[in-house]
């Protein structure tokens, strides 16, 4: 795979992610569901459709991760919180206030990632990680606040759960760095999805998601979550993470917030001001620049 290609599948993966918020919030504005419930459902659904894929392909032991060193089980264990506490913190954020804030909040993830690196390699940040980080942050910034600081409407909840998420998307996106050289993608996505919601199970009534009456467009919503939302897109991460490395990926991730942008005004009626547009046009750019650079 080239790193063009790398970059188009992490680019299509994080605008299926884009969408999927918009459909979390169609459900918390338009049904009842407890989000506990949604996570851990689609987490295990998720998990298992991986399984699938891996029983069907037949290359991996499904119990293999377990028989693994001590340190790759450490690693596994981190990307498994990761995930847990990305996507309980996404979602939650999203329940507390609407898709689009939270998706550009969780944004400031690609600063925790280029820290992490810094400090694990010793190294210095390099001139375009540096422009690329400032570029979808100050697009990060328009979108969340219009251009005024004093403008950002958000519950502390929502804020807090919105950071978790972000800090907790670095686990998951630098973590399986290494083991991706010893284990597939759906392997590694399919025993974390599947952990991470056994996990959520105790803090939920599996058999009562809240929903009063499940509705075409709410069933609709549901599936897109857990199979558009969840299993495609993170196969495709993963594979494009493994060609172009954990910086680029989530910087080019910052495309997820255009998208959610961009659905919500189509289908929920969300209002963009010029701040907004200016916002979108910096993260776009970022993810043009990288591409650009990337070849």
């Amino acid at each position: 795979m080239t790193q063009t290609m790398g970059t188009l599948i992490v680019l299509l993966s994080t605008g299926m992610w884009g969408i999927s918020g918009v459909c979390g919030q169609y459900l918390f504005e338009h049904t009842q569901i407890d989000s506990t419930w949604l996570i851990a459902v689609r987490q295990i659904l998720a998990g298992l459709m991986y399984m699938m894929v891996i029983v069907q392909r037949g290359k991996e032991p499904l119990f293999a991760i377990f028989r693994a060193q001590r340190q790759t089980l450490w690693k596994m264990l981190f990307f498994t919180l990761g995930l847990l506490g990305s996507q309980y913190g996404f979602y939650y954020a999203i329940k507390l206030s609407n898709a689009p804030t939270a998706t550009v909040l969780i944004y400031t993830a690609p600063v925790f990632v280029v820290l992490q690196q810094v400090l694990m390699q010793h190294r210095p940040v390099e001139k375009k990680e540096a422009v690329g980080i400032f570029t979808a942050l100050m697009g990060v910034f328009l979108v969340s606040t219009h251009g005024n600081p004093t403008s950002l409407v958000i519950s502390p909840a929502a804020l807090f759960w919105s950071i978790l998420s972000a800090i907790a998307m670095t686990l998951y996106t630098v973590a399986p760095a290494h083991i991706l050289k010893e284990y597939s993608s759906p392997y590694l996505m399919g025993w974390g999805q599947l952990l991470s919601g056994f996990i959520l199970l105790p803090l939920c009534n599996p058999f009562h998601s809240g929903v009063e009456s499940w509705t075409f467009f709410s069933i609709g919503a549901m599936g897109y979550i857990i199979v558009f939302g969840t299993v495609v897109p993170f196969l495709m991460y993963f594979n494009g993470l493994k060609v172009i490395g954990p910086v680029k990926a989530s910087l080019i991730s910052c495309s997820e917030p255009l998208c959610s942008v961009l659905f919500s005004v189509a289908f929920l009626g969300t209002f963009l001001a010029l701040p907004d547009y200016l916002g979108v046009v910096c993260i776009v750019g970022t993810v043009v620049m990288l591409s650009l650079k990337l070849d």
